[in-house]
């Protein structure tokens, strides 16, 4: 082209303007890089940079749990920057030797990490992430430093205090039965709701439904439905239930059905989700735990890990909000 190699970087590179190089040697260069199928060498920029420009999702095997919207936030706070997002996915990283993660993320050719395991991190898995100065984020796990996760204490809080706003006093908590290390949400809303309801002068009432739908000894009839009818059916039956995630919320459902109670008319029930589900019988009330948010707010705090390897920073919780749906009413005395 009779140009200079510098003269050619600073066109692809952007810098034409500010190097005063001609718009009309800009246009050639440009023309010249199309014909040519020109595409910037990844890892050229990343030996003079330092930076690959890319970070990775590490999925655990020990808990899967990504939902759209997380992985939503999570891209496009990274597209406004220019970076470039890789998923992949361990059979168990507390298993995995001191040398897993700088590994990984040597082959992956990534700036960071995003931890997303379920259960938190074992001490020992985060040593070894401080000993090799790895830069990492924590998605949905509740530790004090380098960790982003939803404030489920405070959604507990916020979906009980608008049930006894409603008038309703007798209002159960359902859960499911444990049968592994228990996430922090599980704890933390639970919580939550049982300090509002003390609160307010009320009895908590914490009733749990088996894990599975199937008894050990086999049969057809789905258990959790039945244990959530056995919470209906009595005379002092709960005017208003708090479901921990969305399959306790459809056991009682199902149960309401059977015994003929409606929704919201004879029964008002919130439970904790993404979003209002639209595969759902009807808009249930649904406190969001605001996955978008939390991604949006991991770029963040894992970029100031790139610039700051060594520091810890504190974790962050991110406030949950009450999206209204169609399944509560004001307690009626008559």
């Amino acid at each position: 082209m009779g140009v200079s190699r510098a003269t050619v970087t600073h066109v692809l590179n952007g810098r034409a303007t500010e190097q005063r190089i001609h718009p009309e040697t800009q246009k050639r260069v440009l023309e010249a890089a199309r014909e040519l199928g020109y595409r910037p060498n990844a890892a050229a920029r990343a030996i003079r940079s330092g930076k690959f420009g890319s970070v990775a999702l590490i999925q655990s095997q020990l808990g899967q749990y990504l939902p759209s919207e997380l992985l939503y936030g999570l891209t496009s706070a990274l597209v406004a920057r220019d970076m470039l997002l890789v998923l992949t996915q361990i059979a168990n990283i507390d298993a995995a030797g001191d040398s897993y993660v700088a590994q990984t993320m040597r082959e992956l050719s990534v700036d960071g990490v995003f931890v997303n395991r379920h259960g938190g991190a074992p001490p020992p898995y985060l040593d070894r992430i401080i000993k090799l100065r790895i830069p990492a984020v924590f998605l949905n796990s509740k530790q004090e430093f380098d960790a982003i996760y939803p404030d489920d204490f405070q959604g507990g809080e916020l979906a009980t205090a608008f049930l006894l706003v409603l008038q309703h006093e007798r209002i159960a908590y359902v859960e499911s039965e444990l049968r592994r290390v228990p996430h922090y949400s599980e704890t933390d809303r639970r919580s939550g709701y049982e300090r509002t309801m003390a609160s307010a002068g009320k009895a908590p009432w914490v009733y749990q439904l088996p894990v599975d739908w199937r008894s050990p000894g086999g049969g057809s009839e789905d258990q959790r439905m039945l244990a959530a009818v056995a919470l209906l059916d009595r005379p002092n039956r709960p005017t208003a239930v708090l479901a921990y995630e969305f399959g306790e919320s459809m056991a009682v459902v199902r149960a309401a059905l059977t015994l003929g109670l409606r929704i919201p008319e004879d029964l008002s029930l919130i439970q904790f989700h993404n979003r209002i589900d639209p595969g759902a019988f009807i808009p249930v009330h649904t406190v969001s735990n605001m996955m978008q948010q939390v991604g949006e707010s991991a770029v963040g705090m894992l970029l100031e890990k790139i610039a700051k390897p060594d520091a810890a920073l504190p974790s962050k919780a991110i406030p949950e909000i009450l999206i209204e749906g169609a399944t509560c009413l004001p307690f009626r005395r008559d």
